[in-house]
């Protein structure tokens, strides 16, 4: 099959959201309207959704009619649910107005709904087109060049329930907003001891309520995909009774809509109330969440999703496909729908997908639960195990001659540490082995700070920022005495969380375990560092939680920008010699320019981009210019000689502004990516270090994020793929996205009309 980008001629692309509105679909707008124009075309903004697309609600769109729409929530080009669309006499009429507009290529942002419409439309659309012709309400050269509908789809749901994508835009802000919410409640509960029950959205996937249950460390969960059997009120109040013995003043109860129990009756959180004050009379509120969950401001994951997601939409619908095999070769193309797989964004046949959600809900209603999760993917039945382990009490106590786990964070402290080290000690636990938590580094276990680590000890870790046990920047120095705490303390097992010196002093352990026995134990290193620059794995925990800081702290100060003189503002972040955060806030905040040690800049370009940005702004195709700068940029060019630069050229007219963010970037409460991914990672860390095999041939290792699935990476294997001095890995995925900060903020010169 060849693939080849239609040049030479200016086409019409459509855009519209459709149903539910979901955070991030404005970062998607304005990634299709700036790539649309940026290739030359044509691009209309649909409004109101599929009604506008029947009424003729449509605008054509400027540069400008998606500045600063990124941190907005909701669509900024309206959306609906339409039922004359359902019907083919209102495809018709939503064709007949395309043809009229020569809009032949369409991206659509919506759930399954939406984007089943959207391929009803294009199957039925070269008979639309006949008949439209044959009526005489186009002309023949109309009807010739609209032979072809090229669609492209976006799954846009806060329910998450597309098949072949890991995540759908909306869907990680809707967990952030529950997680905020039970975090709330959490406080009032715990000062009252009370039980509340919480109602979430997800209509038949239970996507949010599961995954929301191991993110604030809930202590029972009802979603639709696994229905609990009658006698779920004894198992509740058995779990509720048993938490409340360890000492947990508050439950938090999680019901997913549309739950049922194993015979198809409704479970409600009315009814969970009553079972509860009936069997154990302790005091029980209700909080239904409702479209809070879809409010607020856009996660970063969302925001950075719209736009790689609308950019990549843009490009297939310019494509055109040839399949030889095909009866209209050349002609006839395929939709696809943009989906991610890790940190990849996949085509997969539109139509196809659309079956397989289809058949995942026909087989829950058919109460073929097993097979149903097996279908959503999404690891329900890993999660659910996960819960069970880090939930559910001991009901033993753990004999002193057991196996011995320790547990170090190393480098700086930040979010998901915490997470990952709750999980690992109640899994630990429950197979009654030991856990010590090594106090300060390597010097704690130089000195014999340590804290055992229980079940009970570790609550409430997972909602907590920074580092519990303490971190320290320090690589393992005078082994003697490292050897001598490890035997001391009978350590069976390691487990170091950290950034690129985690990973530095596993391989120092590796390299020394012929000069003490004690050192050839299963070693296993958590990346957790804001920098993003452990080699091994593509995302790191912590990084979530600071670029949503990050995105907040810099849109406020982008709003300040746009009303005041001081139009140039100059952002540092942190990232040591990684220009990760840097290039990621850019994309995600809509920054002119990210300043990274990996992409060359000199001053003679600042100088250019200096007098082209004074230009951009006398003019008025610009507000305000973002300048993100990471802190180990350049030695030769710091924020103060930028700063020097631009205003050597905006002489006074414009002010130039720099701010550093420092530790504020660390943020507060861990984000809901962190702490499930942190849980992720230390169920994952106890499995390598409890069974060694399950490592391969080495057993000192890095649990690597690769595309969807988490990896044991030998440490050993990573020591020729990193810098040592600049402290980063050779390889670096996201340095491909890096173009696409200029590219969705640099105007062309000429835009079509």
């Amino acid at each position: 099959m060849e693939q080849k980008f239609q040049k030479g001629k200016n086409h019409g692309i459509g855009v519209l959201t459709s149903g539910g509105d979901s955070q991030g679909m404005n970062a998607a707008v304005r990634a299709v309207v700036r790539e649309t124009l940026r290739q030359g075309h044509r691009c209309y903004l649909i409004r109101e959704g599929y009604t506008g697309l029947i009424t003729g609600n449509i605008d054509q769109a400027t540069w400008e009619h998606v500045a600063n729409v990124t941190h907005l929530g909701g669509s900024m080009i309206g959306t609906s649910r339409c039922d004359e669309f359902r019907t083919t006499d209102g495809r018709k009429k939503a064709a007949k107005i395309m043809f009229d507009r020569r809009i032949f290529h369409l991206i659509v942002i919506g759930g399954d709904g939406s984007l089943m419409g959207a391929q009803k439309l294009k199957e039925e659309w070269g008979r639309f087109g006949e008949e439209l012709f044959a009526e005489g309400k186009i002309t023949e050269e109309v009807a010739n060049e609209g032979r072809e509908l090229h669609l492209a789809g976006i799954v846009g749901s806060i329910d998450n329930d597309c098949i072949e994508s890991d995540k759908s835009i909306g869907s990680d802000t809707a967990l952030h907003r529950i997680c905020e919410a039970i975090d709330g409640l959490v406080m009032t509960a715990q000062s009252h001891q009370r039980v509340f029950v919480v109602e979430v959205m997800g209509r038949h996937c239970g996507y949010l309520a599961l995954t929301a249950a191991i993110a604030v460390e809930a202590d029972y969960v009802f979603y639709p995909e696994i229905p609990p059997d009658d006698k779920w009120p004894e198992q509740l109040c058995h779990q509720l009774e048993s938490v409340r013995k360890y000492g947990k003043r508050q439950n938090v109860i999680i019901i997913g809509e549309g739950v049922t129990n194993s015979k198809g009756m409704k479970i409600g959180g009315k009814q969970v109330k009553e079972e509860i004050e009936t069997r154990l009379g302790l005091e029980v509120r209700i909080a239904t969440l409702g479209h809070l969950q879809r409010g607020g401001e856009p996660t970063f994951l969302d925001r950075l999703l719209g736009l790689r997601m609308g950019h990549e939409a843009v490009l297939e619908v310019l494509k055109t496909t040839e399949d030889v095999g095909s009866p209209i070769a050349g002609q006839k193309t395929v939709a696809q729908v943009m989906c991610l797989r890790g940190h990849n964004i996949e085509r997969n046949e539109l139509s196809r997908v659309i079956r397989q959600t289809e058949t995942a809900n026909e087989e829950m209603q058919q109460r073929n639960y097993d097979l149903a999760c097996r279908l959503r993917g999404f690891g329900f039945l890993d999660k659910r195990t996960y819960l069970n382990f880090v939930s559910v009490p001991l009901s033993f106590t753990i004999p002193e001659d057991m196996k011995t786990f320790a547990v170090i964070h190393i480098g700086s402290p930040c979010a998901g540490m915490n997470a990952a080290t709750f999980s690992f000690t109640r899994m630990a636990n429950h197979s009654g082995i030991k856990v010590l938590g090594i106090k300060n580094g390597w010097d704690g276990l130089k000195n014999g700070d340590v804290k055992l680590l229980t079940w009970e000890n570790v609550q409430g870790w997972a909602q907590a920022g920074g580092s519990m046990l303490g971190a320290k920047r320090q690589l393992p120095s005078e082994l003697d005495k490292i050897a001598e705490g490890l035997n001391t303390h009978k350590v069976d097992g390691l487990v170091i969380i950290g950034g690129f010196m985690a990973f530095q002093s596993a391989l120092v352990f590796q390299k020394n375990r012929s000069d003490y026995s004690c050192l050839s134990i299963p070693i296993v290193v958590i990346p957790a560092t804001i920098s993003n620059n452990c080699p091994g794995t593509c995302m790191s925990l912590g990084v979530d939680t600071a670029l949503n800081e990050i995105c907040r702290q810099v849109d406020n100060i982008s709003q300040n920008a746009m009303g005041s003189k001081n139009k140039v503002m100059i952002i540092e972040t942190m990232g040591s010699r990684s220009g990760f955060l840097a290039t990621m806030t850019a994309l995600s905040t809509g920054s002119q320019f990210a300043l990274i040690r990996q992409i060359e800049t000199n001053e003679d370009d600042l100088y250019k981009l200096a007098v082209e940005t004074k230009q951009r702004l006398d003019s008025g195709n610009l507000d305000k210019f973002l300048l993100i700068r990471s802190e180990g940029a350049s030695e030769k060019i710091s924020a103060i000689t930028v700063k020097m630069v631009f205003d050597q050229v905006m002489k006074n007219k414009y002010g130039v502004r720099i701010t550093n963010l420092g530790y504020s970037q660390l943020g507060g409460h861990p984000s809901c990516f962190d702490r499930q991914m942190g849980i992720r990672m230390g169920v994952r860390a106890f499995e390598g270090i409890v069974k060694p095999d399950k490592m391969g041939k080495r057993d000192c290792c890095v649990i690597g994020l690769r595309g969807s699935s988490l990896r044991y990476v030998p440490v050993q294997g990573l020591e020729n793929k990193v810098c040592f001095e600049h402290g980063i890995p050779l390889h670096m995925w996201w340095l491909k996205l890096h173009p696409l900060v200029e590219a969705m903020t640099k105007k062309p010169e000429r835009i079509s009309t």
